[in-house]
């Protein structure tokens, strides 16, 4: 039976930035998150949600709305943590509005993460948010005598790695750039970063085109490891490396095959004294 529903996007890492409560700390890592609203019946359905953000999470203001049910903007409430009712999560909520037949409305925000959880309704006041924990999201739609339930789930980080690419797709005998990025959050300095790359065996990485040359270049089970030694990052900050890899000429590489080239990172964190690793991964395709 079809019944309306309520779902949550997040992002599946979030690295700390939202800035010191009542101080010069402007936030400065901003995500998107997505309250959606379905109603895949034909009839307009009497709802009321909530929507309960992590502990750790800062609401940034900048709602916006899409979807054809207008009076729902005007439903929508936010309660912050406050101490005297000592809320430690940023709640989302509606009562009694219409959601029109085969609908979806759409509820986006931006919020940034604290260096440590809300206690006592006090933003970034308790324990220290330790790299890699679990900050749940939950939500709850109410229609009728029907409650649909969500939740979801995002990392925190205090140092991030990620990586793009110039073009994701390569001709036999082509060349093609990566960027690897290093990010700090926002409270804490990054000591002995470092930085590892393995490569397909059928792709080669181009000398001289890094801006950093990797302080090991090496070959492991036929594949080309690289790994660079980045040193220390402070707080809020972004190192890059650029580099070149060429796709070998052989016959038997195919359009369509697809090479999945793995990255990882290391640091040690300046504060808590523990290590912050972070991976990805990016697939490179052949034309």
């Amino acid at each position: 039976m079809k019944e309306c529903t309520i779902s949550i996007e997040t992002p599946k890492k979030i690295l700390k930035g939202a800035g010191i409560p009542n101080s010069v700390f402007i936030p400065l890592k901003t995500y998107k998150i997505h309250i959606k609203l379905n109603n895949p019946t034909d009839n307009s359905k009497l709802c009321s949600f909530t929507a309960t953000l992590g502990n750790g999470i800062r609401y940034l203001k900048n709602m916006q709305y899409s979807g054809p049910d207008n009076l729902l903007h005007e439903a929508v409430k936010i309660i912050e943590p406050n101490p005297k009712t000592e809320n430690n999560n940023v709640i989302i909520f509606a009562n009694n509005f219409i959601l029109s037949p085969n609908s979806e409305n759409i509820i986006s925000l931006d919020v940034a993460l604290y260096d440590k959880y809300t206690e006592n309704g006090i933003e970034n006041s308790g324990e220290k948010i330790s790299h890699e924990s679990k900050l749940h999201f939950n939500g709850h739609l109410i229609n009728d005598n029907f409650v649909h339930s969500f939740s979801t789930v995002s990392e925190t980080y205090d140092y991030e790695l990620s990586v793009k690419c110039e073009d994701d797709k390569i001709d036999l005998g082509g060349s093609t750039k990566f960027y690897i990025y290093c990010e700090t959050g926002q409270y804490d300095m990054a000591r002995s970063v470092y930085v590892r790359c393995i490569l397909d065996e059928d792709l080669e990485f181009i000398a001289d085109s890094s801006n950093i040359e990797p302080k090991n270049v090496y070959t492991f089970d036929k594949k080309t490891v690289l790994k660079w030694d980045i040193g220390s990052l402070q707080p809020s900050e972004i190192k890059r490396i650029g580099f070149k890899v060429s796709l070998k000429n052989k016959d038997y590489l195919k359009s369509e095959d697809f090479f999945n080239i793995k990255f990882n990172s290391n640091c040690i964190n300046n504060s808590t004294y523990t290590q912050c690793p972070s991976s990805c991964q990016h697939n490179l395709i052949i034309k």
